[in-house]
């Protein structure tokens, strides 16, 4: 695998009243992000989270109105179908200080959303459908694009020398 270094960092503010997961994906397909980290902080005035149910192969979606506070937006970008895809997790706190979150759905409305993504250059990852998940498509494990690779493979983490400090 080819390293992978910092390409930009991408520090913004976004649109009052618009969608929070649309807003993500349309920069990430302005700024051409194929691999990148999001995080973000704000408020919403309404929210649409999910849990993945593995035994029904499906999202349990639910949606909060009002106003929320945004505690962590975490996320990742790569790419599905060979197209950039914001895959996000969200922690929201209502008006009495209740935490929860979940996967980031469309249905969640920017009051003020302040995010920085750092755009990486260099091996792409790319979400492919993954046996014994119900279809979500996932990054492949390593020793999966090791056996792919005509390239050596590291040994795994506990195995390779230690840089002297």
């Amino acid at each position: 695998m080819s390293p992978i270094e910092v390409k930009d960092v991408i520090i913004r503010r976004l649109r009052p009243g618009a969608d929070l997961l649309e807003e993500l994906q349309n920069l990430t397909i302005c700024e051409k992000i194929h691999l990148g980290q999001i995080s973000g902080i704000g408020a919403l005035t309404g929210a649409t989270v999910g849990i993945f149910l593995p035994e029904q192969g499906r999202y349990q979606i639910e949606k909060f109105e009002g106003e929320l506070e945004i505690c962590s937006l975490t996320g990742n970008i790569s790419l599905e179908d060979g197209r950039p895809f914001v895959h996000a997790h969200i922690v929201l706190s209502d008006k009495q200080g209740h935490a929860f979150g979940g996967h980031l759905f469309p249905g969640c409305s920017i009051f003020v959303a302040e995010i920085i993504i750092l755009s990486f250059k260099g091996a792409k990852k790319e979400r492919l459908p993954q046996s014994g998940f119900s279809g979500l498509a996932l990054w492949p494990l390593e020793e999966e694009l090791q056996k792919t690779s005509s390239k050596r493979a590291l040994p795994p983490p506990h195995k390779r020398p230690r840089k002297p400090r």
